[in-house]
C-alpha cells in the first residue's frame, strides 16, 4: 500500500440538498486517486465516504474506528477531542465494543476563529498563533449566547457539520453584525474562541457525562496549540476530568489524521469493515474506500 487519501472535502451534501432527495446525495473529496496512483506509481487508497452514504450512513466522522483500535481500554473511559476546522469526538466507555463508540461532530474547531482572525488583521494573518490576539480580548456575553444558540448544538447524534453551516459566510456574517453592533473586532475573535470552548464543553455535559464516566479526554488536532482556546476548554469541563494531548501517548497532534487514515486504508485492503454505524448512522459495517492499484 502506497498513497493514502484521507478527509479533505471540496462539498459533502449527505442530506441531498437543496433538492430534498436522499438518492442523490453526494460527497466530492480533493484529489483524484487515479492521478496519485498513475504519478507516484503506488497503489492509493482513497474516497471513503460513498459506501457508508451507500449504507444510509452520513460518510462520517470516519476516525472513531482508529479510536476504537488505538485507545480502547478495560479500565478508562476516554473522549478523544479533535480540534480541526471542525471539532469532532469519539467516546469509548470502558471495556466498550465497536457497537459502544459515540462520536459526532460538536460544532466549529478552527474554522470560525481563522476567519475571523483573517478579518481583524486585513488578511495579514491566517490563523491566531498560540491564541495570542484572543487574549488580548474581552469576552462579549450577549453575542456567545447568541451563538450558543445555534441549531445545531442542539440536534442530537449522530450528526455531522462543515463548511457549510461555520464556513467563511457563516464568519463574515457574524463579524459584520458584531461591529455593526458596536463590538470591537479584538473581542469578536475572543468570543468565537470561547464559542468553540464552550460548545465542546458543553457537548459532554448535554450529550455524555450524564451516562458515561470518562477517565479522560485526548486532544489533538491543530486547535490544541491556541492556548487561550485551550484554557477556556478546561475553564468549562469538568474538573475531574484530566485532560492531556496526544502526544502522551506517543502521537504528533499534528500526524493523527494522517495514522487514521493509514490504518483505515490498511483495513479496506485488508477486506475488513472501517466504520462505525453508531456514529455515522449507517444500517451495517461496511468496508469503505477505493483501491487504485499502482503501476505494474
Amino acid at each position: 500500500m502506497g498513497g493514502v487519501r484521507g478527509g479533505g472535502e471540496l462539498l459533502h451534501n449527505f442530506k441531498g440538498e437543496p433538492w430534498d432527495l436522499p438518492h442523490i446525495r453526494s460527497t466530492l473529496q480533493i484529489g483524484e486517486p487515479s492521478v496519485i496512483a498513475q504519478e507516484t506509481g503506488v497503489t492509493t487508497v482513497a474516497d471513503f465516504r460513498p459506501r457508508d452514504m451507500a449504507a444510509g450512513g452520513q460518510g462520517a466522522p470516519l476516525v472513531p474506528y482508529v479510536d476504537f483500535i488505538l485507545f480502547r481500554d478495560k479500565e478508562k473511559g476516554r473522549a478523544l477531542q479533535n480540534i480541526g476546522g471542525i471539532a469532532n469526538v469519539t467516546i469509548l466507555p470502558k471495556n466498550c465494543s465497536i457497537n459502544d463508540v459515540i462520536a459526532f461532530d460538536t460544532g466549529p474547531g478552527n474554522m470560525i476563529i481563522d476567519r475571523i482572525t483573517e478579518l481583524v488583521t486585513n488578511n495579514t494573518k491566517h490563523f491566531d498563533e498560540g491564541g495570542k490576539l484572543a487574549e488580548r480580548g474581552k469576552i462579549h456575553n450577549s453575542l456567545l449566547a447568541t451563538l450558543l444558540a445555534h441549531p445545531y448544538l442542539s440536534k442530537p447524534p449522530p450528526k455531522t457539520t462543515g463548511r457549510e453551516e461555520f464556513g467563511i459566510s457563516f464568519a463574515d456574517t457574524l463579524y459584520k453584525d458584531a461591529i455593526h453592533s458596536g463590538i470591537k473586532d479584538i473581542d469578536i475573535l475572543t468570543t468565537v474562541t470561547a464559542f468553540t470552548a464552550h460548545s465542546i464543553a458543553d457537548s459532554y455535559k448535554q450529550r455524555i457525562l450524564s451516562k458515561h464516566h470518562l477517565s479522560e479526554i485526548v486532544l489533538s488536532g491543530g486547535g490544541i496549540h491556541n492556548n487561550t482556546l485551550i484554557k477556556f476548554l478546561r475553564q468549562y469541563l469538568k474538573p475531574t476530568i484530566q485532560v492531556h494531548t496526544i502526544d502522551k501517548y506517543g502521537i504528533s497532534p499534528n500526524v493523527k489524521e494522517a495514522i487514521a487514515f493509514a490504518i483505515l486504508a490498511n483495513e479496506t485492503i485488508s477486506g475488513n469493515p472501517n466504520n462505525v454505524p453508531s456514529a455515522t448512522g449507517a444500517r451495517e459495517a461496511v468496508i469503505m474506500g477505493k483501491i487504485v492499484p499502482g503501476r505494474l
